[in-house]
C-alpha cells in the first residue's frame, strides 16, 4: 500500500471518528437527564460499524465490530477518559454469510497526536504489527467514487474539530419518507384530470394554423415568419442588450413551446385514431377470416407500414389503445389537453376501470365547455383525421351551465326564464361605474398617502400594474402579476334546487383568491341583492343582476370554503373572495351574513323543514280519513311551494319577503 492511499484511510478514519464524535455527547446527555448512573460502576464502550440497505442487494445485516473502550473513570467536567489498556478487536462481521477478513487498524492503537502527524506527514506505517500478521500484505485498490473527507483537526482538549472545507463529505443514504396521510394523496385519475384542467385553463393556446403559418412563411430576409415576429414584440421594449437577449429568448421558448404542445396533440389524436383505424381493418379481414388471424394479419402489415418489429408495435399499441379509450368516454378534449402523464397513466392502466371511464363520460361536456370557449381553434386539430372542426359552444365559459340534464351543458339565460323570460347577462373583467348615480366619481377611493407612490396595507410592500416594479403579493393572480389563464371555475346547475353555482375546477390554497366582485357601482337599490362597501368617503353598492362575473353564482352556506375581504389595490378599495381551502371538484360557497338574512335561523332551517313537510305530507295521506285531511294537504302544499321557491330563487330579498306575507 503506498504512502498516498494510506493517508487517504487515515483520513477517512479521522471523519468518521469525528462523526461519532459529534453525536457521543448528545446521547450521553440524554442518558444523565433520563436518571442513569454512569459513575456507580465500570464502564465499557463498545463501538461497531453496520452496512446499510444496498440498491442491488437488499439490507445487509453484516455488523462490523472495531473495539471496545474501558471507560474507568470520570473527569471533573464529565468527560469520560479512555483507558490505556484499549483492545481492539478484529473486523468481524456478525450474521453475515460472506464475512470480509481484514487487519485490525493501527489507527485504534495510535494517540490522537500521532494520529494528526500520520496524516499531515503521510508516514502511516505502524512501529509494530499485529502478531502473526508481519508477512501479510494487505491488497487494496483506489476508490473511484466522489467521496471525499474533509481535513480534520484537534483542539486543546484533544477533541476531533471539522473544518470547513468545499470538498465532498461522505453523505450516507436515506431512506425515502412515506407521506403522513398516504390515503388523502390524490388518485391516479385525479392527477390525470387535474392534468385536463390546468391545460385548459393554462396560457397556451392550441392554434394549429398560427403554428403552421408561422413555421411556413418565410420573410424576404430568408428566416421563419416565427423569428420574424419574436423581433417585432422586443422592438417595443427599450432594454440593455443582456435584457434584449434574454426577452428575446423568453418569446422564442414561449413560441417553441407552444408549437411543441400543439404538436404533441397532433401525434396523440393521430395515434388515438390508429387504433380505431385498426379495428376496422380487423373487421373488414374477419368477413373471410377468424379474428385471431385477422388480428394477425393487420399486425403484420403495420409492421410492414412501419418498419417496426411485432414487438414493438404491440408495445406501442398498448399505449395508444389507451389514448382511443380516454377519447370514447372522455371526448377528443380530454385527450388533446391532457397533462405530461398522459404517457404513463395509459401504460400503466392502474385506473383503467369502469368507474374511471364512466367519471370521464360525467366530466365530457364540462371539459369540452371548457376548451371551446378558451380555445376557439383547438378543434382544428381534428382536421388531419377528417373529424368536426366546428366548435359546439360558443361564447364566454359561463355562457353555459354544466351538469345539466344528462351532463349536458345548458345556456345560462334558460336556467332563468321561470322567472324572467328576457334573461341576459352581460360578463364583465372590471366593475363599472353607475355614471347616473356617481357620474364620473369613484366611490371605491381611499384616502391615503401617495407621496412615495402606492403601498399595500396589509404589507406594506409597494404596489404598481407593472409586475417589473409591483412588490405586493397578496393577490399576485388578480394585482401585480401577470395573469396565467381563465379562473378555473364553471357553473354548474345545483342538485339541491339552488338553482345554479359556482364549481372549482382546480383546488384553490388557503388564503388564495378565487376572483374579485365584479359589478355595476350603484348605490339606493331596495329589495334586490347587492354587495355593500364602504370607504371612508361613500357608502356604494355593487350590484350583479344583469352584469358582473362568476361571483355572482356563489351560493351561501352555513359551513363556507371562502369568504369576501376587502383588499385597496392602488388607492381603490376591492371586494376579493378569498378561499378557506378549496378542493377540485367542490363547490365554491360563501357565508351571506346574518344581516342579509331577515330571519337569522333560516339557513339552519330550510332543509329540515322541507324534509318535515314532505314527510309529514306523506303521513297525513296516510293516516287522516276524514275531510279535513285535504285541507291541511292543501296547507301543506302552499308552504312546500314557498320553501322550494325561497331556495330555488336567487333573488332571495324577494323570496323571503314573499313568504313572510
Amino acid at each position: 500500500m503506498s504512502t498516498h492511499d494510506l493517508a487517504e484511510l487515515e483520513r477517512l478514519a479521522l471523519e468518521l471518528a469525528a462523526r461519532v464524535g459529534d453525536q457521543l455527547p448528545a446521547v450521553i446527555l440524554q442518558l444523565l437527564k433520563d436518571g442513569v448512573d454512569l459513575s456507580s460502576e465500570p464502564l465499557q464502550l463498545d463501538c461497531s460499524l453496520r452496512r446499510l440497505d444496498d440498491a442491488l442487494q437488499g439490507p445487509s445485516n453484516q455488523i462490523y465490530r472495531l473495539a471496545s473502550v474501558g471507560l474507568e473513570e470520570t473527569t471533573s467536567r464529565g468527560s469520560p477518559v479512555v483507558a490505556s489498556n484499549v483492545q481492539p478487536t478484529l473486523n468481524s462481521p456478525i450474521g453475515g454469510h460472506s464475512p470480509i477478513r481484514s487487519r485490525a487498524s493501527p489507527l485504534l492503537q495510535r494517540s490522537p497526536d500521532e494520529l494528526l502527524e500520520g496524516a499531515t506527514t503521510g508516514l502511516a506505517t505502524p512501529t509494530a504489527s499485529p502478531v502473526g500478521q508481519e508477512n501479510r500484505v494487505a491488497k487494496s485498490r483506489k476508490a473511484n467514487t466522489g467521496l471525499r473527507v474533509s481535513t480534520s483537526s484537534f483542539d486543546e482538549d484533544g477533541i476531533i474539530t471539522r473544518q470547513s472545507s468545499n470538498e465532498r463529505s461522505v453523505s450516507l443514504p436515506r431512506k425515502k419518507r412515506l407521506p403522513d396521510n398516504p390515503a388523502l394523496q390524490p388518485s391516479t385519475l385525479d392527477k390525470y384530470i387535474g392534468g385536463v384542467w390546468d391545460s385548459i385553463y393554462s396560457s397556451i393556446k392550441l392554434d394549429p394554423t398560427e403554428v403552421i403559418e408561422q413555421w411556413q412563411a418565410i420573410e424576404s430576409s430568408g428566416q421563419p415568419r416565427l423569428l420574424i415576429d419574436t423581433e417585432r414584440e422586443m422592438a417595443v421594449h427599450h432594454e440593455s442588450a443582456v435584457q434584449g437577449v434574454f426577452g428575446r429568448m423568453s418569446i422564442l421558448t414561449r413560441k417553441v413551446s407552444q408549437a411543441s404542445r400543439t404538436c404533441r396533440s397532433l401525434e396523440v389524436i393521430v395515434q388515438a385514431h390508429w387504433v380505431r383505424c385498426f379495428e376496422d381493418r380487423v373487421a373488414d379481414l374477419g368477413t373471410s377470416l377468424t379474428r385471431e388471424k385477422a388480428k394477425k394479419q393487420t399486425i403484420a402489415e403495420a409492421c410492414l407500414n412501419f418498419s417496426w418489429s411485432e414487438k414493438e408495435l404491440r408495445n406501442k399499441m398498448a399505449i395508444w389503445k389507451g389514448y382511443h379509450d380516454i377519447m370514447e368516454s372522455g371526448g377528443w378534449a380530454a385527450l388533446v389537453f391532457a397533462g405530461a402523464g398522459l404517457y404513463r397513466f395509459c401504460k400503466y392502466r392502474v385506473s383503467f376501470t369502469e368507474e374511471t371511464f364512466a367519471t370521464l363520460q360525467m366530466l365530457r361536456h364540462r371539459f369540452e365547455v371548457a376548451a371551446d370557449t378558451l380555445h376557439p381553434r383547438w378543434r382544428q386539430l381534428l382536421g388531419i383525421i377528417g373529424g368536426p372542426t366546428e366548435r359546439k359552444y360558443n361564447g364566454h365559459p359561463h355562457d353555459h351551465v354544466v351538469c345539466g340534464a344528462s351532463n349536458e351543458a345548458i345556456p345560462l339565460p334558460i336556467t332563468y326564464h321561470q322567472w324572467d323570460k328576457h334573461f341576459a347577462y352581460e360578463h364583465l373583467d372590471e366593475s363599472m361605474i353607475d355614471e347616473e348615480v356617481w357620474g364620473e366619481y369613484d366611490p371605491r377611493l381611499v384616502t391615503m398617502d401617495t407621496s412615495d407612490g402606492h403601498k399595500c396595507q396589509q404589507c406594506h410592500e409597494p404596489q404598481s400594474d407593472d409586475p417589473r416594479d409591483n412588490r405586493c403579493q397578496c393577490y399576485p393572480n388578480l394585482y401585480g402579476g401577470t395573469k396565467a389563464g381563465a379562473t378555473p371555475v364553471q357553473v354548474y346547475r345545483t342538485s339541491n334546487g339552488k338553482n345554479n353555482g359556482l364549481l372549482a375546477c382546480c383546488a384553490f390554497e388557503p388564503g388564495s383568491a378565487v376572483g374579485e366582485f365584479v359589478g355595476q357601482i350603484t348605490s339606493g337599490l331596495q329589495n334586490i341583492d347587492v354587495m355593500v362597501g364602504q370607504t371612508d368617503k361613500a357608502v356604494y353598492q355593487i350590484w350583479q343582476g344583469r352584469k358582473g362575473n362568476f361571483t355572482r353564482f356563489v351560493n351561501h352556506s352555513c359551513q363556507p370554503n371562502s369568504q369576501y375581504e376587502r383588499f385597496v389595490w392602488l388607492g381603490t378599495q376591492r371586494i376579493v373572495l378569498m378561499s378557506m381551502g378549496i378542493e377540485a371538484g367542490e363547490e365554491i360557497t360563501v357565508d351571506y351574513s346574518e344581516s342579509y338574512w331577515k330571519v337569522s335561523v333560516f339557513c339552519f332551517l330550510e332543509r329540515a323543514l322541507l324534509t318535515f313537510l314532505l314527510d309529514y305530507r306523506i303521513w297525513t295521506k296516510s293516516v287522516f280519513v276524514d275531510t279535513r285531511s285535504a285541507d291541511i294537504e292543501m296547507e301543506i302544499e302552499i308552504v312546500i311551494c314557498s320553501v322550494q321557491l325561497l331556495i330555488a330563487n336567487d333573488n332571495l330579498v324577494t323570496s323571503k319577503s314573499s313568504i313572510n306575507t
